[in-house]
């Protein structure tokens, strides 16, 4: 019980003790919370990136595009021995002329597209592999398919959803180092404030340890300075975060209506400000704990 009782005493009392300072409470709560908003935007930023790309996803498909001097008897000729192949599923043949009707339906240049001598473009080959196939034997396709005769070219459409998964892995480990920065950035800031209240009480600490307290009692109001410090910081990061995509909620919803999607821009969320804090709070008690450890030791009776 008296355990507990001084806990309840030192948590109280060093609350207290910051809420009577509250120019110096909050210049450290907002260094504490800029060094963990500008991490917690990107990682929310790279969320969003995430969802949004999730319903572009298109299944495999490799467009065989025939060299021109190539015949419709050719391409017909072709296409039936990549659809005989055991990793293919199924294809489809677009002939040159349906190919550039169909451009002169969708860009509106029938007539620029009429008074051409000739037709420009290839036959093309439609091939969409089994779903089961792994991504080396997807390149094993696009080998087998560049080697076939008369074949001038062999795309992957879906090579752009690669690139972008690669583009996010990137960036999610940028995020993660950004991160760690400015979480050690944190971690300097709480525990220099630390080392500079355990000053402020060295003859009150030496005191304790005259009367027979030990460090742990000395060190447990500090380590709940730390705590409200670092949950204090975590709470105005997350409300600067919460700002920050406020401000940019509406730009971004009216592109994504330009390009009809309904996805929404979604911010941290009460999940993602509890977090904050939380993770706040952890990162206070460990910078406490660190730096009055080595403080206490050097503060002894003579």
């Amino acid at each position: 019980m008296t355990w507990l009782h001084h806990h309840r005493q030192a948590a109280s009392g060093s609350l207290h003790r910051a809420m009577s300072l509250p120019v110096a409470t909050l210049l450290t709560w907002l260094a504490v919370g800029i060094t963990l908003a500008l991490p917690a935007s990107l990682l929310v930023i790279l969320n969003n990136i995430e969802a949004a790309t999730q319903n572009l996803s298109s299944p495999a498909r490799f467009s065989v595009l025939l060299d021109t001097n190539a015949s419709l008897d050719d391409a017909n000729r072709l296409s039936q021995r990549i659809a005989a192949r055991m990793d293919v599923a199924d294809v489809v043949l677009v002939d040159r002329d349906q190919a550039l009707a169909g451009f002169a339906a969708d860009t509106g240049l029938q007539s620029l597209l009429s008074s051409l001598l000739e037709n420009p473009l290839p036959h093309t080959i439609l091939v969409n592999p089994r779903d089961d196939l792994n991504a080396e034997e997807l390149v094993g396709l696009t080998r087998a398919l560049e080697s076939f005769g008369g074949v001038g070219e062999v795309v992957f459409d879906t090579l752009w959803q690669s690139r972008l998964a690669s583009a996010v892995q990137l960036g999610r480990r940028l995020v993660f180092g950004i991160g760690l920065l400015m979480v050690l950035g944190a971690i300097l800031i709480l525990a220099n404030t630390i080392r500079l209240a355990i000053e402020a009480r060295r003859d009150e600490i030496v005191v304790i340890k005259l009367i027979g307290g030990g460090d742990a009692y000395a060190r447990r109001p500090f380590l709940y300075t730390g705590l409200w410090s670092g949950m204090g910081g975590g709470l105005l990061g997350a409300a600067m975060t919460g700002l920050f995509f406020l401000y940019l909620s509406t730009p971004v919803d009216q592109l994504m209506q330009l390009y009809n999607s309904d996805q929404v821009f979604s911010g941290l969320g009460l999940m993602g400000v509890l977090a904050m804090m939380l993770f706040g709070g952890a990162i206070g008690l460990f910078s406490a704990w660190q730096a009055a450890s080595v403080q206490l030791r050097e503060l002894e009776p003579r």
